[in-house]
C-alpha cells in the first residue's frame, strides 16, 4: 500500500460522521498524514491535545511580538499547525480506540484556552502598533467575553437544562428551515456566527489580507470574533432568561432528593 492510499484510508477512518466544511476538505486530510506516523507510537490523543496547545501559544507569542504582515502571517501559519494537532488528536483517538468522556472534555477546555489567548494575543498586538492603552481595555473585555460565552455553553448543554447530554466535539449541523422569511434569515445568520468563531476556517484569508495596507487584520479579527460572541451570548442568554424565567419551569422540575 503507497503512502497516499494509506493517508487515504486512515482518514476515513478517523473522520467524524459530521463535520465543518474546513475540517474535511483541508485540515482532516492533512492531519490524516500526521496520524499515519502517530500511530506506531505510544504517543497518546491527550498528548497530541497538550502538543497543540503548547503550538498554539507560540502562535499567540508570534502575534504580540512580531510586527507587521510577517508576524501576523507566521502567526496564522502556526495556529493551523496547531489546528491540525487539534483534529488529530481526535482521529487518532478513533483509530487507536481511544476515545473518552474525558479527552472530549479536555478537547473543549482547551479549545477556550486557546480561544482566550487569541483574544488576548490580538488585543496586545494592537497595543503595540498604536500605543493606545484603549487596547488594553478591549482585550479584557474581549476575555471576559468569550469566558461569558463559553460558561453559557457549558451550561446550555447540561442535561439538566438540555434534557439530554451533549457532549463536546459535535458540530451542530443543522438543515435549513422551511418556510422561508425569517426563520431562513435567522438560520444562515447562525451559520455565519459559527463560521466566525471557527476562526481556523478563515484565520489565514484574514493573515494574507494583512499585507493590504489598508487592511488591519487584527482589528477585523476582534471585530467579527467578539461581534460573533456578543450575539451568542446575547441570544443564547436570552434564551436562558425567557426559559427559567417563567413559572411554568418550576412546575417542570422534580424536587431535590
Amino acid at each position: 500500500m503507497s503512502v497516499l492510499e494509506e493517508v487515504r484510508r486512515v482518514y476515513r477512518e478517523s473522520r467524524k460522521a459530521r463535520d465543518v466544511f474546513w475540517n474535511v476538505w483541508v485540515a482532516r486530510p492533512l492531519a490524516a498524514a500526521l496520524i499515519v506516523v502517530l500511530r506506531r507510537t505510544p504517543i497518546t490523543p491527550n498528548q497530541v491535545t497538550f502538543l497543540g496547545l503548547g503550538v498554539f501559544a507560540s502562535a499567540a507569542a508570534l502575534l504580540v511580538y512580531v510586527p507587521g504582515w510577517a508576524g501576523f502571517l507566521v502567526g496564522a501559519a502556526v495556529i493551523e499547525l496547531s489546528y491540525l494537532l487539534d483534529c488529530a488528536d481526535g482521529q487518532l483517538a478513533r483509530l487507536k480506540g481511544m476515545t473518552s468522556k474525558v479527552g472530549a472534555y479536555l478537547d473543549f477546555f482547551v479549545d477556550e484556552v486557546k480561544a482566550l489567548l487569541l483574544v488576548g494575543a490580538m488585543a496586545l498586538r494592537m497595543w503595540r502598533v498604536d500605543g493606545d492603552s484603549t487596547w488594553l481595555l478591549v482585550g479584557l473585555a474581549g476575555l471576559g467575553l468569550v469566558a461569558l460565552g463559553t460558561s453559557l455553553t457549558t451550561f446550555v448543554r447540561r442535561p439538566e437544562y438540555a434534557g439530554e447530554e451533549q457532549a463536546p466535539g459535535v458540530p451542530q449541523v443543522e438543515g435549513m428551515p422551511s418556510g422561508g422569511g425569517v426563520k431562513v434569515l435567522v438560520w444562515a445568520a447562525m451559520r455565519g456566527l459559527r463560521w466566525i468563531v471557527h476562526y481556523p476556517s478563515w484565520i489565514l484569508y484574514l493573515a494574507l489580507l494583512d499585507g493590504h495596507a489598508a487592511v488591519e487584520g487584527a482589528v477585523v479579527f476582534l471585530v467579527a470574533y467578539l461581534g460573533a460572541y456578543a450575539l451568542y451570548v446575547g441570544r443564547t442568554g436570552l434564551g436562558v432568561l425567557v426559559r427559567l424565567g417563567r413559572p411554568a419551569f418550576y412546575a417542570q422540575q422534580e424536587p431535590p432528593p
